[in-house]
């Protein structure tokens, strides 16, 4: 029973442990700020991604790879903060080093918040911009990445929609893009679906200690004088 008890709690860990993390299909149905923006070979400005059944406003910073207008894939969610991201990034970026994710990542965050209401050449600008943090052979972010320096970004609430397969080493990975999630719901509001089975779990472990045989008592050891 407490070897039960043992893997249960091991188990509530490694859900807390990446709670925020989300898996499910993901499907790319919206272009180019709605307006069909372009470079005139590639997509520009905000997207619209469908994921666990609600719409995203996304950007995409990965040159990288390919995705298709209406395609649907399996896909992760992983916030920024989540420690999972250093691993994605090496899967889908493997020339790039880890000791400057962070900073590229801030720039990017900065070019998601500067398209809001940017127009059709703004907006080819900063895509390319954005693509250069991760791209630099193809694309310059030299610019975005340098007022970024110069910036305080609260990057907390944005997150990545990735490729499921990345963990699994596979090759030919459907694009990367970075999201701004809707805010978390109040404490009074109903707990999302990992908070609810961390919870669960819980009480299943308080429940199986109150039917635990009590632990034997010690005795304490005498020592008589001859």
């Amino acid at each position: 029973m407490r070897k039960l008890i043992a893997i249960l709690t091991l188990t509530i860990a490694a859900l807390a442990a990446h709670a925020g993390t989300i898996q499910g299909p993901v499907t790319l149905t919206g272009l180019g700020n709605g307006q069909g923006w372009n470079d005139g070979s590639y997509y520009t400005g905000y997207v619209t991604l469908t994921f666990d059944g609600t719409d995203y406003t996304g950007l995409c910073f990965d040159a990288l790879h390919d995705a298709s207008p209406n395609s649907t894939w399996d896909a992760i969610y992983v916030p920024l903060s989540d420690p999972s991201i250093n691993a994605v990034l090496a899967a889908y970026f493997p020339n790039t080093s880890p000791s400057v994710y962070a900073s590229l990542l801030q720039a990017d965050v900065l070019g998601f918040l500067d398209l809001a209401g940017a127009n059709e050449a703004t907006s080819v600008s900063l895509q390319h911009a954005v693509w250069g943090q991760f791209d630099p052979a193809d694309f310059s972010g030299t610019a975005l990445a340098a007022q970024a320096a110069g910036e305080t970004i609260n990057t907390a609430n944005y997150g990545l929609i990735v490729d499921a397969g990345y963990a699994r080493g596979r090759s030919g990975l459907e694009q990367a893009f970075l999201i701004d999630p809707p805010a978390p719901p109040s404490p009074s509001s109903v707990p999302e679906p990992s908070s609810a089975v961390l919870i669960g779990l819980g009480l299943v472990v308080l429940g199986l200690t109150r039917w635990l045989p009590p632990l034997p008592r010690l005795r304490r050891c005498r020592v008589e004088d001859k």
